[in-house]
């Protein structure tokens, strides 16, 4: 195991995705602890709507609690989240769906975005915007399936979704790729890629090997 003092913070929405984060950087052999800043979707995304600041100044309290216990790493597992709270490397270390964004989008030319909630399909377009201005973006938002998949049948939530048909439509319009822009999207990524051709993006897989790989290398 890694040592105590490479812990990660893994901060998310609810106890689901952070508790998620946290369940796949301790199968790395990371030590992780989840925080979660609300206790339910709904919650969530009422603070995101309504009291953007109050959730900010959460974020950031978080994060110096993490740092003053010799923290030396966040991860920030929740796509929207990433999109409401403001955050640098200034207070901890924090890897970021941001950080995704910027590697991945300057290499498609177009995309299928599938996301919790608009906040997030607005961090992935802000950060398009900026790093490939002439990127295609195609966004589903699609709160119900969150709510499904924390509901612990994501298989059902899936199905009830109605994602097949937006793949196929995807598919037709020649897209490059489909990003999951939502790190609940994370535990239904095999269902994704069963039916569809198209490469499938993992933003909360990526976000786990890259803090892996940061804890490792001491960055």
């Amino acid at each position: 195991m890694v040592e105590e003092m490479c812990e990660v913070a893994v901060i998310a929405g609810t106890p689901y995705d952070s508790g998620l984060g946290a369940d796949l950087l301790r199968a790395e052999g990371v030590a992780a602890r989840p925080y979660a800043m609300a206790a339910s979707p709904d919650e969530q995304d009422s603070l995101q709507d309504r009291s953007p600041d109050v959730l900010e100044a959460s974020f950031h309290d978080l994060l110096d609690r993490s740092r003053r216990r010799h923290v030396r790493f966040a991860m920030l597992f929740c796509n929207s989240l990433s999109s409401v709270v403001g955050h640098d490397d200034t207070v901890l270390p924090v890897v970021s769906p941001l950080t995704v964004y910027r590697e991945v989008l300057p290499g498609l030319r177009s995309s299928l975005v599938l996301a919790g909630n608009a906040h997030a399909l607005l961090g992935v377009e802000r950060t398009a915007r900026a790093t490939n201005p002439g990127h295609r973006m195609l966004g589903v938002s699609d709160p119900m399936l969150v709510r499904g998949i924390e509901g612990g049948d994501p298989e059902a939530a899936f199905a009830a979704s109605g994602l097949i048909d937006t793949l196929r439509r995807a598919e037709r319009l020649g897209l490059d790729a489909v990003i999951l822009a939502c790190t609940h999207f994370t535990a239904i990524k095999e269902l994704i890629t069963a039916r569809c051709d198209m490469p499938v993006v993992d933003v909360g897989g990526i976000l786990v090997d890259r803090t892996v790989a940061a804890v490792r290398n001491g960055v």
